[in-house]
């Protein structure tokens, strides 16, 4: 496509499509649709953040997967069944993040949830227990936590947010749902 029409579909997918999957949950979807738009609106900034990705991605892939096993082996003590996946944050969402942040006079790395791990579990009662176990291995941060069980988001989302110093003292966004 021409690029006025490139620029033109991307920002349309940034201002309806990508919200219309947010509000219906399809998160993956989200994410890819914010990037591919964000790469043909902002492609300077789009390039900074993949490089910086680039940079630490197999560092933080390696941090990922130790943190999943470390809880993994921690909730087959506590009894606990649960389905662990990690990944690091889009690049649309560290966009936005950055932007935040720097509106407050903070850094790339003084952002605290690059990093997260996702954990599903079978009943509302062992997304607590998680937290707990969670919790007592690794501090979490004051006012990083969100019960968006308790009180769900306006599409209905319901999952606990917390953000621990975990290994190696980094931060570490944790969602169990």
């Amino acid at each position: 496509l021409a690029p006025k029409e490139r620029h033109r579909l991307a920002q349309e997918t940034m201002e309806i499509f990508a919200p219309l999957t947010h509000r219906l949950g399809i998160w993956q979807l989200k994410w890819e649709l914010e990037d591919l738009s964000f790469h043909w609106l902002q492609p300077v900034e789009y390039r900074e953040i993949a490089h910086l990705l680039d940079v630490r991605k197999t560092e933080w892939e390696r941090y990922i997967a130790y943190a999943s096993r470390v809880l993994e082996d921690e909730f087959q003590k506590a009894r606990l069944k649960a389905e662990i996946s990690g990944r690091p944050k889009s690049i649309y969402s560290i966009y936005t993040k950055m932007e935040k942040y720097s509106e407050q006079g903070k850094e790339f790395d003084e952002i605290h949830d690059l990093l997260a791990l996702r954990i599903l579990v079978p009943e509302v009662q062992d997304c607590y227990n998680a937290l707990g176990v969670i919790h007592s291995l690794w501090h979490p941060l004051p006012g990083q936590f969100d019960d968006y069980i308790a009180n769900p988001k306006g599409n209905m989302y319901q999952s606990l947010h917390t953000t621990v110093m975990a290994l190696e003292s980094k931060p570490l966004e944790i969602q169990i749902r």
